[in-house]
This record gives C-alpha cells, structure tokens and sequence, in this order.
C-alpha cells in the first residue's frame, strides 16, 4: 500500500454513512491502507443535514431511504463493537453492514437486537462479542479513540487523518485518499 489513513466515524453520525460506504473502494484504488477508528461524539459537535446526505447519496450512488430512525447507538453498543471489530479487522464489513441496515433497513444502531442481528449477518457470534464490547477492555479502546481524536482536534464525523493533517467530512475523502496516496 503506498499510504495510510485513519478513518475516524461515528455510528450515530449521518455523514458517516456516506464515507463508510464509499471508503473500502476508493481506498483499495488508490492504494491506501485504512485503520479505521470509530469514536464517541462526546464533546465533539456534529451537524447533521439531512438534505446534503440525500443529495450526495445519490450523486455516489448510495442507497438512501430518507431520514434514518433515531435514537442511534443510545448506549454506544454499536460503536463499542466496532472498536472490537476494528481490532479483529472486520470493522469495514461489520460498519458498512450497520450503516445499511440504519439507513436501508430502517434499524438504528444499537438499539433493540440491531447488533445482534447484524454479526448474525456477519456470521460472528453475539454473545462473547457483546460481551466484550460491555467490559473495561471496550470502555478503555472507546476512551482511547475519542481522547485520539480531540488531540487531532477533531470536530467531528468523518474526519480523515494522515498524521496530524485532518480532512472533515464526506467531501474531502477523495482529497484525503490522495495527500495519503502521495506520502
């Protein structure tokens, strides 16, 4: 791989959805390496527009079934597996899994059996899953990945980092991709 960029999202986050989606392809093409880090938005401010997500959805050809339910990741059970998957290197499946069924199948991470349901998808087994992401282990990895991103002077979700140099939002990913492509 000729770069490296982490990936920093959340699952409550909107925009997200549309990096999440896109990211695993276009990163492959330019030959860069994604460490991808999901963190809490604890005070992170976020923005949420709906009518930009739609209209970017469809100029990338995402699918999009208007206005996601919420709440999302209400106890940040999805966002604690995605830190274990992260780990394990399944968080591009597990995410892109989540994001589709908040945004297809109408099912808000972390709520209800969402993430059940979701590693049953994956064909990953919930309950010592589960039970991991609900440790101190999962508690320590999601204080760590926000603590990491208010360093960089994260604002909020998706942010692109190549060492200190941030890209925030959907827009910029392509431009994250190349400064990455090029160091």
């Amino acid at each position: 791989m000729a770069g490296h960029l982490d990936f920093y999202f959340f699952y409550g986050s909107i925009h997200s959805y549309l990096s999440v989606m896109r990211i695993g392809a276009l990163a492959s093409a330019a030959g860069v390496e994604v460490n991808n880090t999901a963190f809490t938005k604890n005070d992170v401010k976020m923005n949420y527009f709906w009518h930009d997500v739609e209209r970017r959805a469809r100029r990338h050809k995402i699918p999009f079934a208007g206005r996601a339910p919420y709440p999302a990741d209400p106890e940040l059970l999805a966002l604690r597996v995605g830190l274990i998957a992260a780990q394990e290197k399944w968080c591009d499946d597990y995410s892109r899994a989540t994001f589709h069924d908040w945004f297809i199948g109408r099912r808000a991470p972390g709520v209800g059996d969402h993430v059940e349901h979701i590693l049953a998808s994956l064909d990953k087994s919930a309950a010592p899953i589960i039970a991991r992401a609900q440790s101190a282990e999962s508690e320590r990895l999601s204080k760590e990945a926000t603590d990491a991103a208010r360093e960089l002077g994260i604002f909020g979700a998706p942010t692109f980092a190549i060492g200190a140099e941030i890209f925030w939002g959907d827009d910029r990913l392509e431009d994250a991709l190349a400064f990455a492509a090029r160091r």
